[in-house]
């Protein structure tokens, strides 16, 4: 006997905007990715393997026997003064310059996304994105029902020009984007950064057409060589800024922030509250303990340095097993690059091909996308696998990618013959 199909029968009941909900094409990844006998270019982890774990359990005791009680006590929405009092010094090295009651703790940028969101996106609202943009952004902004409009990017950021066609189609129609989101520097996924002379000119063109600016900036203390690039925040204090912790410490702690204009912030704070009531006191106490009396400078450093390396190593593996007509991005800080490859490959269908047979996954280009553009493309990360891993793993998914294109060749070949 055939086992029932089972309906949900709470179809009825669920509000219209769960209908635009969609899994993370990442976290569906994860299960997969952590195999042992699978190398991962799909996960945005950096390498907590090398975080000073005496350090950091140290730092744990300290709060403990310090503040134990607190700690282990709700805390204001806001966040714990003495975290907030650690990203003003943070902020203020990148010449942004605040207050302490304008900045929220979030649990990591992602809820910051959703708050966003909740107190700015009605159904239908218009946003403008990258494109490609980031998916954990799409999806959060999916929820709220938005009307995303990707902006295109190329090796120097957000197409200005393609920018200023849009909000001007847009003004004949008489209609207004509700904000433009970002990640200027070192693009999730792109590794791409606005130029300065790109964010000079952004800053103008959203100022003539009075656009609430996003920036979301996890990468750009992983920045691999060369002077510090103004963020844009620094530029014009109207703007939002999110940060996070999870790229320069840990992703587990699940702390980032948002600083912005009083009114904005009181907003954020309400959401907030009706979100999660506070974040975690205990986990915000240990990074404050860390940030402030522990070398995590110097353990930056470090990591970087073992990101450089193993991007080095991609792109020398990229130029040596790719074919010739594929083409990526060469990123000078981050944890991604991104590789255009010819237009008949799907690289969403390739994925299992390149699981099942040459045991290495990747994020398939289409889920940075709100159109579902970006079929030929994906994002590779090098932060987290090892270099023997990343030397290996591209050589494997390169002779997948030509045996790919050596059958299309030869199937269209033969049509061709045939059609003459």
């Amino acid at each position: 006997m055939s086992p029932k199909i089972k309906f949900d029968k709470w179809t009825d009941l669920y509000a219209k905007r769960t209908v635009a909900l969609r899994s993370s094409a990442i976290r569906d990844l994860f299960i997969v990715a952590s195999r042992p006998d699978i190398i991962s270019f799909a996960g945005g982890m950096p390498d907590t393997r090398s975080l000073p774990m005496e350090m950091i359990a140290e730092a744990t005791k300290k709060v403990l026997r310090k503040e134990g009680a607190a700690a282990l006590q709700y805390g204001s929405s806001e966040g714990h003064p003495g975290l907030r009092e650690c990203i003003l010094k943070l902020l203020a090295e990148d010449d942004i310059h605040t207050d302490l009651d304008d900045i929220i703790i979030t649990d990591g940028g992602q809820q910051a996304l959703d708050l966003l969101g909740k107190i700015f996106i009605d159904p239908n609202d218009t946003i403008i994105v990258e494109g490609p943009s980031y998916v954990g952004a799409i999806q959060a902004f999916s929820g709220y029902q938005a009307n995303m409009i990707s902006v295109p990017l190329d090796e120097n950021g957000l197409s200005i020009d393609s920018l200023s066609q849009t909000l001007g189609d847009l003004k004949k129609r008489n209609q207004k984007a509700k904000f433009i989101y970002l990640v200027p520097s070192f693009s999730n996924p792109a590794g791409v950064t606005l130029s300065p002379e790109r964010r000079e000119a952004l800053l103008k063109i959203t100022k003539k057409h009075d656009l609430l600016v996003i920036e979301d900036d996890p990468y750009s203390r992983l920045k691999f060589g060369g002077g510090k690039i103004p963020t844009l925040r620094s530029m014009d204090d109207s703007l939002i800024y999110m940060g996070t912790f999870s790229k320069i410490f840990s992703p587990g702690m699940r702390l980032g922030w948002i600083t912005a204009p009083k009114p904005i912030i009181e907003k954020l704070n309400f959401a907030k509250q009706a979100s999660n009531l506070c974040s975690s006191s205990f986990t915000q106490r240990i990074v404050e303990e860390y940030f402030t009396n522990y070398p995590w400078q110097s353990y930056l450093e470090k990591q970087t340095a073992l990101y450089k390396e193993r991007r080095d190593i991609m792109l020398k593996s990229l130029e040596k097993f790719f074919p010739s007509d594929a083409r990526w991005t060469k990123p000078e800080g981050g944890l991604f690059l991104w590789v255009t490859l010819p237009k008949f490959i799907n690289t969403a269908e390739l994925l299992a091909k390149s699981i099942n047979e040459a045991k290495v996954a990747y994020v398939p280009g289409e889920a940075f996308f709100a159109d579902g553009s970006g079929k030929n493309c994906m994002r590779l990360n090098f932060s987290y696998p090892n270099k023997e891993q990343v030397a290996e793993g591209i050589k494997r998914l390169g002779e997948l990618i030509k045996s790919q294109t050596k059958l299309y060749k030869t199937f269209t070949g033969k049509l061709r013959l045939n059609n003459d």
